[in-house]
């Protein structure tokens, strides 16, 4: 169970690496993986859980959102995700898009939380002249979607090009990138690349629409946001996770969480700095010290096997990875490729409460095909691969895929026929 190594006051709770990386894996619905039931319903209770999905357009097999639904959810379905984000009817939208550090997948009823990002930028855009610059094209492009509806920037056709965040960009693009960062339009729908936007109050509900929270209420919103998605972090995790603002600010926001008991400190033995969870999933984590403690702990199934996507929250913190699982992972999609150790969308795999090796894939016309596995130091392939196959199984299902293939010498023979047999065996 868990203790504290002092009484009264806020002294931290203490546990062990085995309880928080178990607590951590049943948690992110992965012990075991794939168990929410398939539907909408169930998307809806995962981003609820984890409060955001990072939003990643790179699909190579599956991207990184429903890659995230997919190791949760049973026979999950990409297009669940962009019915709750781009129904036609805004009264059905549930979900929404939104900067939270990264662009992510948020409730739809948290948008109030949210809006500081887009009403920074807009002071922004209309202090330091880039709304004079763009005011022909913004004039246009409001006066269009006003009257026809949803526009993306090729309805608009050929415009001289502008100076622009990562250089010269077409002014109708650009105004349109301006006018949704800035909240005043929002989007409409995706198809691949190509985004469509309209005004802002007639995609969202009015009741949230006209909903206004104080920027403190805000920005606390978004510091619980980061615990939330990954469940235990400690102070000093990797820097990418974190909203930005001065390091004191966020030192005195967690430390006044605490105090309101929105947060909860806890030490992780052989981890020499203090860690924060959501309080109210205490119970969650004392549940999963007991299990994990005492003369018969509850062993994890090495079959629980779960491919985890490149930015799923469970992954965010890379010190973490290394101080708790003792896991070193890059993605290495923007690492030269001279300099990389696996492959560019190399995703950790997940097996019980632990990470046992790194596997990469791709769909290949009608098939998924891994093209990269590489097992963890110790790790004894044969104890997953019924796991890995369920799993491969369900990631080929998620795109589409009519069956599962291994590219040559990745596996033994008999490893590679065991797992194309296991695969096989549950379509």
């Amino acid at each position: 169970m868990l203790f504290r190594s002092e009484s009264g006051g806020a002294a931290p709770f203490h546990v062990s690496r085995a309880a928080a990386r178990r607590y951590l894996a049943e948690r992110h619905f992965l012990r075991p993986p794939r168990s929410l039931p398939s539907g909408k319903g169930s998307v809806l209770a995962l981003v609820a859980r984890l409060g955001s999905l990072q939003f990643d357009p790179v699909d190579l097999a599956g991207r990184n959102h429903e890659i995230v639904c997919g190791s949760r959810i049973r026979n999950f379905e990409p297009r669940w995700l962009d019915e709750l984000l781009y129904d036609p009817n805004p009264a059905r939208r549930q979900l929404v898009e939104q900067y939270n550090k990264a662009l992510n997948i948020v409730p739809m009823n948290e948008l109030p939380f949210y809006r500081r990002t887009a009403d920074r930028a807009r002071e922004r855009f209309w202090k330091d002249g880039t709304y004079r610059r763009l005011k022909r094209y913004v004039d246009e492009v409001l006066r269009r979607i006003e009257r026809e509806g949803p526009l993306s920037a090729a309805d608009f056709g050929p415009s001289r090009k502008v100076a622009w965040w990562w250089g010269p960009t077409p002014g109708y693009r650009a105004a349109l990138e301006m006018l949704s960062y800035a909240g005043i339009l929002f989007l409409a729908r995706r198809e691949g690349s190509r985004r469509w936007f309209d005004l802002a109050e007639r995609l969202i509900p009015p009741a949230i629409y006209a909903k206004r929270v104080t920027d403190d209420e805000q920005q606390a919103h978004r510091l619980l946001s980061r615990y939330r998605a990954h469940g235990l972090l400690a102070f000093n995790a990797s820097s990418e996770i974190w909203l930005s603002g001065p390091h004191r600010e966020r030192k005195a926001l967690t430390k006044r969480l605490v105090a309101e008991g929105q947060l909860a400190e806890v030490e992780i033995e052989g981890i020499g700095v203090a860690h924060h969870l959501p309080a109210a999933e205490l119970f969650a984590l004392d549940a999963a010290a007991v299990a994990t403690s005492g003369s018969r702990p509850v062993a994890a199934d090495p079959n629980d096997v779960a491919i985890i996507a490149p930015l799923d929250p469970i992954a965010w913190d890379r010190k973490g990875l290394r101080s708790l699982y003792g896991f070193d992972y890059t993605w290495e999609i923007y690492t030269p490729p001279a300099k990389r150790r696996y492959g560019p969308y190399a995703m950790p795999i997940h097996a019980g409460d632990r990470f046992v090796g790194r596997i990469q894939m791709r769909r290949d016309a009608s098939r998924l095909l891994v093209d990269g596995l590489w097992w963890e130091r110790g790790v004894r392939p044969a104890h997953h691969l019924d796991g890995l196959a369920a799993a491969l199984d369900a990631q080929g299902r998620m795109i589409g895929a009519d069956r599962v293939e291994v590219a040559d010498g990745l596996l033994t023979n008999a490893g590679s026929k065991r797992l194309l047999r296991a695969a096989r065996a549950l379509r």
